[in-house]
């Protein structure tokens, strides 16, 4: 996925719920009188490798002991990873900084001892981080999914609906704001109408800092290519 696509993405509009949010990487409310912060999602921090991520789940479904039905049922190599968990799929988003916007930044005088084999072909030369994930599930009352939500994590911040009041997202802010970028994450549930009513079936997580991060390079790399031509004809 290309860097303004997954900005874009982040930015539009017979299982009980507890299995539907397992813990999630929040701190409790005991750790930090505040509100809890969102560190990652379940057992997987914010910013482990496509890599470590893969061989976690590679693990869990090859387990005999695990007790759980785990299955890697799609993977774009450093990416994302589509999972699907006791019933249930999760999609596990990655992201590395474009190649494009590496190469129009200033050259770092010292040369790396060991660079890295360049690929031309390649439009990120940087391991996957986690950013995001995503759970998806068989329709739920919007209220019911709402109501979960905030006895974990309290009151949204912000709730958008559309003129009918059925559709639009839920958003909670889980950060420590005394950190830039700031440190956590926060969780979007999506409503939808459904028999005329709000229904959900996705949330998601996402990282704070990577989207801090993501929203600085997707500037950069509007400019990339003309500063790296500038950079080629003025050395």
């Amino acid at each position: 996925m290309t860097l303004p696509a997954i900005f874009v993405s982040m930015l539009l509009p017979a299982i009980g719920l507890q299995a539907q949010f397992p813990g999630d990487g929040t701190r409790s409310r005991q750790e930090n009188t505040n509100r809890p912060t969102l560190e990652g999602f379940a057992e997987v921090p914010w910013e482990a490798t496509y890599a470590q991520v893969r061989e976690k789940f590679l693990s869990l479904a090859t387990n005999p002991d695990s007790g759980e039905k785990v299955e890697i049922v799609n993977e774009d190599k450093e990416r994302s990873l589509l999972i699907r968990r006791n019933g249930i799929f999760y999609v596990y988003r990655f992201y590395s900084t474009p190649k494009l916007v590496l190469d129009s930044r200033p050259k770092q005088k010292q040369p790396q001892t060991n660079p890295p084999p360049a690929n031309e072909e390649e439009d990120h030369t940087d391991p996957g981080k986690l950013f995001s994930v995503g759970i998806s599930f068989r329709y739920l009352p919007g209220k019911d999914v709402q109501d979960k939500l905030e006895n974990k994590y309290g009151k949204p911040k912000k709730e958008t609906l559309d003129e009918k009041k059925i559709g639009g997202a839920v958003l909670w802010e889980l950060t420590n704001e005394k950190e830039v970028p700031p440190k956590g994450g926060f969780v979007v549930q999506w409503k939808e109408a459904f028999k005329k009513q709000p229904f959900t079936r996705r949330v998601d997580y996402f990282s704070s800092k990577l989207k801090f991060q993501i929203e600085k390079e997707y500037k950069e790399f509007f400019s990339a290519e003309e500063i790296k031509t500038l950079r080629d004809l003025i050395p």
